[in-house]
């Protein structure tokens, strides 16, 4: 007679009693916001490439509305957490070595924040009127 194996019945909310898989989770639900803020920036692309009356029509009756505001602040706050724990997590995934010697991680982080910081303030300088 053969036995059957035992499967330990696992809870819908395994994931929420470790804190660190819970950090986990939210950054990859995090990727799904990056993901529908580039499929918002392609539309929004498209809809000024139509021409001045579509992109005006578009911008009063969709650009204008209150829940289009909510889900950009919504975005925004997944997107940079999605970007922090990108970042921190680089020397992780990296390994960079200068030679023989490993890079320390310190050092990839702080790149990492610096470069973002001149992005940053390179698209400030060229979209805020002077």
């Amino acid at each position: 007679m053969k036995t059957k194996e035992y499967i330990r019945p696992m809870p819908a909310t395994w994931w929420l009693h470790n804190r660190h898989v819970i950090q986990f989770m939210l950054r990859e639900m995090s990727s799904f916001f990056v993901l529908a803020f580039a499929i918002f920036l392609l539309v929004l692309l498209y809809e000024a490439n139509r021409g001045g009356d579509a992109f005006r029509t578009f911008y009063l009756t969709v650009l204008q509305s209150g829940w289009i505001k909510a889900y950009l602040w919504v975005t925004l706050i997944f997107v940079g957490y999605h970007s922090i724990t990108s970042f921190n997590a680089a020397p992780t995934i990296m390994a960079p070595r200068w030679g023989e010697d490993k890079i320390d991680p310190r050092v990839v982080i702080a790149a990492n924040y610096g470069l973002w910081l001149i992005v940053s303030l390179i698209v400030l300088i060229i979209v805020l009127p002077s």
